[in-house]
Formats: structure tokens, C-alpha cells, sequence
């Protein structure tokens, strides 16, 4: 899963590579050799999902198991003829309301719910290691796909500095201190297949 500026970043072909964290954190002394990636290994391919708009209704339905009636919303995209919209080529929705009966229309899907079918971007791994999250070098931080900017004048620690603005984008998703936990993390390199 990838957030609408990282989607963005690698169709502009500027995103070539991805860190993830270990989980669980292996104990110090701990064999690294010996861990997979979750994620894959180098020739498997990767779809990535993103968050999108799918045209489509909610509807109620009864869990036998759970004893209750739940939310589903039925998918109707492709049946009608229509293309999946992304929120990363600013394609939201029409219709916010997250689970309202009524006709079909355009709703906002999370990344996590995205169908294979609505997939646009498929990636081959080309290299996994593991590694410290601030060992992440100049390099390998714009292969992240940030972009440094701010203001230097207003003191902004990640004005013109790869390295830092990936921090703020790190904590972004995963905290505040999460950076300064400094954890193992997956390096996942890649190429972009499509489109």
C-alpha cells in the first residue's frame, strides 16, 4: 500500500525503492540471514494499492457469526463499463457518505480494499536487504521518492535535505519518535513494470 504522493512519485519514476519495518524487531545478536521478507524476494512482482474511488452501493447484511448486521459495499466499477478513479491523479468521489444505502455512486476506497483488477502499477523487486532506518543515505532516500523543500530561512531541519525530509515522511506514517527508535527495517528495491 502506498500513500496518493508516494503513487505519485512512482509514476514520475522518482520512487524506486520502499522501507518497512521488522515486525516483530529481532533481538540484538540475532541472525539476519535467516529472516524473509514479508514482502518478497528479487523476481517477485508487487501490485500496489492506493487509495481510489470505486462506483458502487453499500448495503447491510447479516453476520451468522458475529450475530449482526455488517456494511458491504458491492463493487460495480467494471460491470457498468466505468474505470476506476485514483486519488493520486486527484480522481475522489462524488459521494462521500462512507456506507449509506441508496443508488450507486462514486465512493472513496481505502488502499486496503483496492481489487487486483484496479491495480495500475506493478513493480519487480530487484534487491531486499535489511538495515538500520537511519542508515538510509542521500541516495537512497530520494529513491524514496521525496522531494526536499522548505524554507531554509525559516529554519525548516528539511529544507534541501533528502535525508531529513524522509524522516518527515517516515514519522508522517509511523509516529513521532519513531525515527529516533532507529529500527531494522526491509529495504525493498524495485522497478516500475506498468504502466
Amino acid at each position: 500500500m502506498f500513500s496518493a504522493p508516494m503513487v505519485a512519485a512512482l509514476l514520475a519514476g522518482t520512487k524506486t525503492q520502499t522501507r518497512r519495518a521488522l515486525r516483530p524487531q529481532p533481538a540484538d545478536g540475532a541472525d539476519l540471514s535467516l529472516l524473509r521478507n514479508p514482502f518478497g524476494q528479487p523476481g517477485d512482482l508487487l501490485w500496489v494499492r492506493e487509495r481510489f474511488a470505486a462506483f458502487g452501493h453499500w448495503q447491510t447484511r447479516h453476520n451468522a457469526a458475529k450475530g449482526r448486521a455488517e456494511w458491504f459495499f458491492t463493487d460495480l466499477t467494471r460491470s457498468r463499463g466505468l474505470a476506476w478513479r485514483y486519488e493520486a491523479d486527484g480522481g475522489g468521489a462524488d459521494a462521500h457518505a462512507v456506507r449509506a444505502a441508496g443508488p450507486p455512486a462514486w465512493h472513496s476506497r481505502p488502499a486496503l480494499f483496492m481489487p487486483r483488477a484496479a491495480s495500475r502499477i506493478l513493480l519487480g523487486i530487484v534487491a531486499v536487504r535489511v538495515e538500520r532506518l537511519q542508515a538510509v543515505s542521500l541516495a537512497d532516500a530520494l529513491g524514496e521518492g521525496v522531494e526536499p523543500g522548505g524554507d531554509p530561512a525559516a529554519g525548516d531541519p528539511a529544507a534541501g535535505d533528502p535525508v531529513q525530509a524522509y524522516r518527515a515522511v517516515w514519522e508522517g506514517i509511523n509516529g513521532p519518535g519513531s525515527w529516533d527508535a532507529d529500527p531494522l527495517v526491509w529495504v525493498v528495491e524495485f522497478r516500475r513494470l506498468t504502466p
